[in-house]
């Protein structure tokens, strides 16, 4: 079940939501600003924040800042009254997943949450040499269960790396999986992330050429 909090000023507006969105199945807990929204984290984790902008003390958009800062796989549903273009281009630039603007229709809601989860949602891959990447999450797990923090750069280049046969891929793919395009790429800057990441893993007892340039 999906695990959803509202974060949401109007107590009326709060239960209606809150209620229709458990008719939809998920598991929703209520919070009227970010201090309840934190009271909560400290005791259970959410798949799906739900945040109206115009909350009392801390506003929802530095509450999304703060979750994607500190929760990186929780998603994050902007639901406002605020429906300007350059409001919905504030929201998604503090970290918002979607943005929707009040009146919703529930069953929207409801279709936006679902696709927000399942794009969030933590996906492993085995990163050869008894390594898991937590793409999402930026992170490498060891097999020794240490964890490395990745720059966003670096988790997608090892992503990529992952799910090649044989774990090889082109210089070419490498760039397209860092969303860049090819012929305007400057390669040096590629070889300076990989470079980075072989330094990164070397205190792991991994060796230089754990990660090393092929001539075909």
């Amino acid at each position: 079940m999906i695990r959803v909090a509202m974060v949401e000023d109007d107590a009326d507006l709060r239960d209606e939501v809150g209620f229709n969105l458990r008719r939809q199945g998920f598991e929703v807990a209520a919070c009227a600003d970010g201090p309840a929204l934190d009271r909560l984290l400290q005791g259970a984790s959410i798949d799906v924040a739900v945040l109206d902008i115009g909350l009392p003390g801390e506003s929802g958009l530095s509450i999304a800042r703060r979750l994607r800062r500190d929760q990186p796989l929780c998603g994050i549903v902007m639901l406002t009254a605020r429906a300007e273009v350059a409001d919905r281009i504030l929201g998604m630039e503090e970290g918002a997943d979607a943005y929707l603007a009040k009146p919703v229709d529930y069953r929207e809601l409801a279709l936006v949450i679902r696709a927000v989860a399942r794009r969030t949602a933590p996906a492993e891959a085995s990163a050869g040499n008894g390594l898991v990447l937590v793409e999402q999450a930026q992170v490498l797990i060891l097999a020794d269960g240490r964890r490395l923090d990745l720059t966003r750069s670096e988790a997608l280049l090892l992503s990529r790396l992952a799910r090649a046969p044989g774990q090889q891929a082109t210089r070419e793919q490498l760039v397209e999986a860092l969303g860049e395009r090819y012929r305007d790429y400057d390669p040096r800057r590629l070889e300076a992330t990989l470079s980075r990441l072989r330094r990164k893993l070397a205190p792991a007892g991994f060796a230089g050429d754990v990660l090393r340039a092929v001539r075909q």
